[in-house]
């Protein structure tokens, strides 16, 4: 390729009379419409400019876009404020604030390219592609933003069009080309719809002689009916997901007919083919601080010698990037770019990963591909977790007025990372809950005192509310309830043969399994946390205070004065 090699273009705009006269003659200006504020409203765009022209430099592959100034780009004096006694005040104004280079591809889209000052004549564009061909526009801007008409350039080519923007990919890949038909006729109603497109499948399978399983039809929709659809490659099969797509541009628009064995589908009016997709690439497995990568190849196959080819590719998905992220490329010249997912960039947490990347390039053929890419983290880090045990529910049983009973919550982080949260008490103010928050390691656990303090005789009742970082349990609750009684009026449980009744430890007047519940979580403890569990008052509860208990499991009674 030859530095320094030049080609050049221009494009004239006719210019109206009155804008003429003004570029040709400033001492006229003042007789000539300008962008200036009207009753404090600027609504009136300045003129636009003259010619707009265009220079290649394919050694460096840049563009050189140059115009004539819009007739109204002078500086002219306007007067400050409304006394003009003694003279008056003035300051110098342009009613051009500067100038927007638009930039096109051709089949593309506009874009905004730079903006520069007033006078300006002339900008460099660094920013195209070898390859390529585009159209330049230049629009004046006055200071409140109103834009001139637009002046275009001819059409500029940068060299000779490459080829090879189609990637070889990874083995075990999917490729599928992307298209879409156009039907004359009226979508089908809703119920209908799915037996449409599974016989819109087989049509397309015949037509092509391909295997049905290469056809996924993405969706259909109306404006008459629009189907999109995907054709796989296949590696046993001599059609590749190009050629198919090629071959059924040229039959519908040889016989648009081709599909009046489907109910409903009506005639082909258009067909319409869209870039190659590297459909899916898995990544696979990846470990802690283990980087995954799977390889782009590119090979530009021009014969042209001066022709380049240019690539670009980016990432999005957390973990994902690309490696490098562009490619310049001679003719007959290899490239590749490495698609890479990192695990320790998303904290090496277990889960699945998914991503996109992008591929642009200017070959002709094969402007862009989109990957969708997928990878998992299965030996890493798990996110905290929480269970809760212990006095769940927390039964206090009977607690004289003025004294108290604690009972322990058991709060156990399952996952790696951290695990914290909040405590909070709802319900009867008997309850109280002292720590108010917590932060457990992973595989740790704490301990989470609730005390019950009744001032009342009676029955009382609340709840623990956990709150943690657990995805999946945001919020734990647990129950809380006991009774207050009075010291000075002790009551036992005695049955209809005036018998007292052992283990009723939450005052229900029967011995049955919420007591048995507390009776377990105390067996062993020395001290017990609830003492009545220590039916034999030997300063522990054990089997001996089972036996007690399991005589009075399932009796039932009524609380009578100890006194009689």
């Amino acid at each position: 390729m030859s530095r320094g090699k030049k080609v050049f273009f221009s494009g004239l705009a006719l210019l109206g009379l009155g804008s003429f006269l003004a570029y040709a003659n400033p001492a006229e200006a003042a007789m000539t419409v300008s962008s200036a504020p009207a009753a404090g409203v600027d609504n009136i765009a300045p003129g636009p400019v003259s010619a707009v022209a265009v220079e290649a430099d394919l050694g460096a592959v840049t563009v050189t876009i140059s115009w004539g100034l819009a007739a109204a780009d002078f500086v002219r004096q306007a007067p400050v404020g409304s006394d003009l006694t003694s003279g008056g005040v003035f300051s110098n104004v342009n009613d051009v604030a500067g100038y927007n280079v638009w930039r096109r591809p051709v089949g593309g889209e506009n874009e905004l390219v730079s903006n520069v000052g007033a006078g300006s004549v002339s900008y460099v564009d660094d920013t195209v592609q070898a390859g390529l061909t585009y159209i330049y526009s230049v629009t004046a801007l006055d200071r409140s933003g109103n834009e001139s008409g637009v002046v275009e350039s001819d059409q500029i080519n940068l060299g000779p069009p490459p080829s090879g923007g189609k990637p070889v990919v990874p083995p075990g890949s999917i490729i599928s080309k992307a298209a879409q038909v156009k039907l004359d006729a009226e979508l089908p109603p809703a119920d209908a719809q799915a037996l449409f497109i599974a016989d819109m499948r087989a049509a397309l399978a015949e037509l092509l002689g391909i295997s049905i399983d290469r056809i996924k039809i993405n969706g259909i929709s109306a404006g008459s009916i629009i189907i999109d659809f995907e054709i796989e490659d296949d590696a046993t099969s001599t059609v590749s997901a190009d050629d198919a797509v090629a071959s059924l541009e040229t039959q519908l628009t040889e016989n648009p007919d081709a599909f009046v064995g489907v109910e409903g589908a009506g005639t082909v009016l258009e067909v319409v083919s869209f870039q190659a997709n590297l459909s899916s690439i898995d990544l696979g497995a990846v470990g802690a601080d283990e980087i995954a990568f799977e390889t782009l190849s590119f090979t530009n196959t021009a014969t042209d010698a001066e022709a380049v080819l240019s690539v670009t590719a980016s990432a999005s998905g957390d973990g994902y990037s690309v490696s490098p992220a562009t490619l310049s490329l001679a003719a007959g010249e290899t490239g590749s770019i490495d698609v890479e997912f990192d695990a320790a960039a998303v904290g090496n947490l277990n889960g699945s990963y998914a991503g996109t990347v992008t591929v642009l390039t200017n070959d002709p053929n094969q402007r862009e591909t989109i990957v969708s890419v997928s990878a998992s983290i299965e030996a890493g880090l798990s996110l905290a977790g929480i269970a809760v045990s212990g006095a769940v529910p927390a039964n206090f049983g009977s607690v004289f007025i003025g004294a108290d009973r604690s009972l322990a919550i058991n709060v156990a982080n399952t996952g790696d990372l951290t695990l914290s949260g909040t405590l909070a008490i709802e319900g009867d103010a008997a309850f109280t809950e002292a720590t108010g928050s917590f932060s457990v390691e992973g595989g740790q656990s704490v301990a989470v005192s609730v005390t019950f303090t009744p001032t009342a005789a009676g029955a009382a009742s609340g709840t623990l509310v956990i709150t943690s970082n657990d995805a999946d349990q945001p919020e734990v609750r647990v129950a809380l309830s006991g009774s207050g009684s009075d010291p000075g009026d002790v009551q036992v449980l005695v049955a209809e043969d005036g018998s007292q009744i052992f283990g009723d430890f939450d005052g229900s007047t029967e011995v049955n399994f919420d007591d048995f519940f507390i009776f377990a979580d105390n067996f062993g403890v020395t001290p017990p946390a609830n003492a009545a569990t220590d039916l034999d008052a030997n300063g522990e509860v054990n089997f001996d205070d089972f036996f007690i208990f399991a005589d009075n499991f399932g009796k039932s009674g009524t609380y009578v004065g100890a006194g009689g």
